[in-house]
């Protein structure tokens, strides 16, 4: 991993390094089909959150999304889940497709989330691989790319999204361009950039 830049104000635990460890982590079981990792390391909430919503509709804050991004921008959801549980049958199935994600670039965007200093997000890019997947989505490099939340505290991720362009024609350096300034001699897939 390579770190470009970072943040002395950033709570302990939500340091670039430490964000990207922890979506390594969880692309790592992922790919490997590793339930007991992907459960302790990816949390999505059955509840109310903080501030609690019970006073009003409940509002989901933790959730795992994944979509397509059709010409003109439209996006499609393929998959949305606000439950640990359909969460954990939804990774197994595309563990079964083959599915693989390969992370390139991610970059910090802001702390503070739902109140708590503790909670930070992050966008990315990476290269995301299955034998069911559509011919060309993504382009020929594969690229998908989203935002995503975790709590530093307890080293989890509690919010995923991650979208495939339908019409993609970028390569990976060209897709993860826009996030973190690349490393002389970087090459996309030998090393994941970090930032803030």
């Amino acid at each position: 991993m390579i770190v470009t830049s970072d943040d002395d104000s950033l709570p302990d635990g939500c340091h670039p390094r430490q964000v990207a460890e922890l979506v390594i982590s969880f692309v790592n079981a992922f790919n490997s089909g590793d339930q007991t990792s992907l459960s302790r390391i990816f949390f999505v909430s059955e509840g109310p959150s903080p501030p609690d919503f019970a006073e009003r509709d409940y509002d989901p804050w933790s959730w795992y999304t994944v979509g397509e991004v059709q010409a003109g921008g439209k996006i499609e959801s393929n998959f949305v889940t606000y439950d640990q549980g359909e969460l954990l049958r939804y990774f197994a199935k595309r563990h079964r497709k083959g599915e693989q994600l390969r992370l390139l670039k991610i970059s910090l965007t802001q702390t503070g989330l739902l109140g708590k200093d503790d909670n930070v997000g992050f966008v990315y890019v990476l290269n995301r691989t299955a034998r069911d997947l559509e011919q060309g989505l993504g382009g020929p490099a594969r690229i998908a790319s989203g935002q995503g939340a975790i709590n530093c505290t307890n080293r989890r991720i509690f919010a995923w999204r991650m979208d495939m362009k339908v019409e993609e024609h970028r390569t990976a350096r060209e897709a993860a361009n826009w996030l973190c300034t690349d490393p002389p001699g970087w090459k996309p897939g030998e090393a994941v950039v970090a930032c803030t």
